[in-house]
């Protein structure tokens, strides 16, 4: 049942990690998506306090809010496997890039692709302010 729970754990934070882009305030709000919309690991109230340490906490939200959700559900165990998921796919995508952006980024695809990105970002970190501050008021 814990190694269920862990490998839960560990695959909830590996799609948040992929499918996220902009950091951790982007994260936020497939983070919220998961871990208090579908799996109940967290009530609203209980995602606000995490949000509150996460942010207090030095070092990366994304990384501070992995590490507190997954001590909540499986203990430091939970921890390795939210920590692992989180960070794995920008280590992965971080490398591919690193090795093939000196060769296209003058490229104007390239370049389209980055100016478009920017907005969904914003976009993204600003839903996630609406939503959490629906909450506090």
């Amino acid at each position: 049942m814990k190694n269920n729970r862990l490998l839960t754990l560990f695959l909830t934070y590996l799609k948040i990690g992929t499918f996220t882009i902009g950091g951790g305030y982007a994260m936020l709000a497939l983070v919220q998506r998961e871990v208090v919309d579908r799996r109940h690991w967290l009530d609203e109230k209980e995602f606000l306090n995490m949000m509150a340490l996460a942010q207090a906490a030095p070092g990366l939200i994304a990384v501070n809010s992995a590490i507190f959700i997954g001590h909540r559900i499986a203990g430091w165990r939970g921890v390795l496997a939210a920590l692992v998921g989180a960070v794995l796919p920008s280590v992965g995508i971080i490398l591919i890039i690193a090795m093939c952006f000196s060769q296209y980024k003058s490229l104007p695809a390239v370049e389209a692709v980055f100016r478009c990105v920017r907005p969904a970002v914003v976009a993204l970190i600003a839903a996630t302010v609406v939503r959490l501050a629906k909450n506090i008021w």
